[in-house]
């Protein structure tokens, strides 16, 4: 069973998760937007053992290098977007005057793979379409949507990367999931998967 906290960090507003097994107290960190004192303490106390990136923008992947290096924890992403964590110009850090603090993946994942996370099982869902390697994180009764799915929206695809055909299709896959797990979106309000299906234009 996962126990999820929540903050929102930089000038993008960006929703990052704090997600623990309860049985071991392992904790993971989904997408880490900055290095700051509010980050170190929005994870102060946590036995940290992944970050799972969601997708490799620059808002998503900012404060990585030095959350790695203060907790030792395992850099999770896929292959397509690998290359935004060492490249200014792929992260789109370049493109808006961000600073990009190239690190290193420790972790690669593709569509169906798990992730254990103490007694906690996490299904990785691949969800390209905002970038070529977008992912979703799936565990019990949560769902971890990135920039793939928002509250009665979904992610931008006017960049590199970024295609109308596949988000929409990420988007359907989505919602043929079973049951009606928590929406936890990479931006904006939270949500639930019956409540986008009925009501997101970008579902139906």
């Amino acid at each position: 069973m996962l126990d999820v906290k929540y903050a929102v960090f930089g000038a993008l507003e960006n929703n990052c998760y704090l997600i623990t097994d309860t049985s071991t107290g392992k904790s993971a960190l989904v997408d880490c937007t900055e290095d700051s004192e509010k980050m170190r303490n929005f994870i102060s106390g946590t036995d940290l053992e992944y970050i799972l990136l969601t997708h490799g923008h620059f808002d998503h992947i900012g404060g990585v290098k030095g959350i790695k290096e203060l907790t030792n924890a395992k850099v999770v992403i896929s292959r397509e977007d690998e290359p935004m964590l060492s490249s200014s110009k792929h992260s789109l850090a370049a493109f808006c005057n961000a600073e990009q603090n190239n690190t290193k993946a420790d972790i690669i994942i593709r569509d169906g793979d798990t992730i254990t996370l103490g007694e906690s099982i996490i299904k990785v869902i691949a969800t390209p379409g905002h970038t070529k390697g977008g992912v979703c994180y799936l565990c019990d009764d949560k769902l971890f949507t990135g920039d793939t799915l928002f509250f009665c929206s979904c992610g931008r695809t006017d960049f590199p990367g970024g295609s109308d055909a596949q988000i929409l299709a990420s988007l359907k896959k989505l919602a043929s999931l079973e049951g009606n797990p928590a929406v936890y979106p990479g931006h904006e309000e939270l949500s639930t998967l019956d409540f986008e299906r009925t009501n997101n234009p970008y579902m139906k």
